[in-house]
């Protein structure tokens, strides 16, 4: 058996079993451990809520649901059972139950439009962020994420835009924007990968409409100039050199610290002395910001154009 310890597939395939097995057997013994550990309930509903939160901050998420439902089942008329309904949800949030968490909020919303953590925005960013938190991390031992389903960074970007659109001014927009960068970088780079994917295979329409969606609803995110470069490539293989004089051109404005600069200037003195009729170049139309608007990811069917 040892001969295939010599095969790095199967090297690789059992350190990958073996390190989920830690992380999940280490995982579920906490789980365990604090699912059976009685917890010793206070005589009021704000003493609950307390010790509520107070398992919350340490971490304790179980322990803290135990203590916000213990609420909601005794003092149902109190006044802390409105909060004791989102601790349940910070709680679902806090062990990672995250569809559980989104509906919390959408429930609490939906219940207690006017409390202060509604209208505040926290309710709205915070579904926004559990649906972040479902988006496949990049660990080093699977593929990368912009090689996977893009449903849950989809729903992400709707979801912290709608957030944004909202509640632009409160004290989780910072957040919320970093969050919404975060995905749309990463939608962009999943574009990007199809598209080199179809140049590959020698599909450059379908190619061309990928980046083109990148340019147009991805704007400066970070690939956003070496999509710009290929794109321009590609225009000027496909014998459109106007086109491809916008996307150097844009590339050259939009992005003058970008080291892809200087070949697009020699791609731009390429184009001026091989194509001199021309029209002369028209002002580039703006583009809007990363997170303006609800773009679509578009499906591969509506993005293959009859070749």
């Amino acid at each position: 058996m040892h001969f295939l310890f010599r095969r790095p597939q199967v090297v690789a395939t059992l350190l990958r079993c073996t390190l989920l097995f830690v992380v999940v057997i280490g995982s579920g013994c906490a789980a365990f451990v604090e699912n059976f550990r009685p917890v010793i309930y206070g005589k009021t509903a704000k003493e609950n809520y307390e010790r509520g939160i107070r398992s919350l901050k340490g971490e304790s998420s179980l322990d803290a649901g135990k203590y916000f439902n213990y609420v909601r089942q005794n003092w149902p008329t109190s006044r802390w059972v409105p909060w004791a309904e989102l601790g349940l949800a910070d709680s679902a949030f806090g062990r990672e139950a995250y569809i559980e968490a989104i509906d919390g909020y959408k429930t609490f919303i939906a219940s207690h439009p006017r409390h202060p953590k509604t209208v505040d925005g926290y309710c709205a960013f915070k579904i926004g962020e559990s649906y972040f938190k479902q988006i496949s991390s990049d660990f080093f031992l699977l593929p990368p994420s912009y090689e996977k389903d893009q449903g849950p960074v989809i729903d992400a970007q709707r979801e912290l835009t709608s957030f944004l659109d909202r509640y632009g001014q409160s004290s989780y927009a910072e957040a919320g924007r970093k969050l919404l960068s975060d995905a749309i970088q990463r939608l962009a780079d999943h574009e990007l990968y199809v598209a080199r994917y179809y140049l590959e295979r020698g599909r450059t329409k379908a190619a061309i409409w990928r980046l083109e969606f990148v340019v147009r609803e991805y704007p400066r995110a970070r690939r956003d100039a070496e999509v710009l470069l290929l794109l321009g490539q590609v225009y000027l293989k496909q014998g459109d050199p106007k086109e491809a004089r916008d996307a150097f051109r844009r590339l050259v404005i939009e992005h003058p610290d970008d080291y892809r600069v200087g070949q697009a200037k020699l791609f731009l003195d390429y184009i001026a002395g091989s194509f001199g009729d021309l029209p002369p170049p028209a002002p580039l139309p703006p583009r809007k910001g990363p997170g303006q608007g609800r773009a679509q990811v578009p499906d591969e069917n509506d993005l293959l154009p009859p070749e």
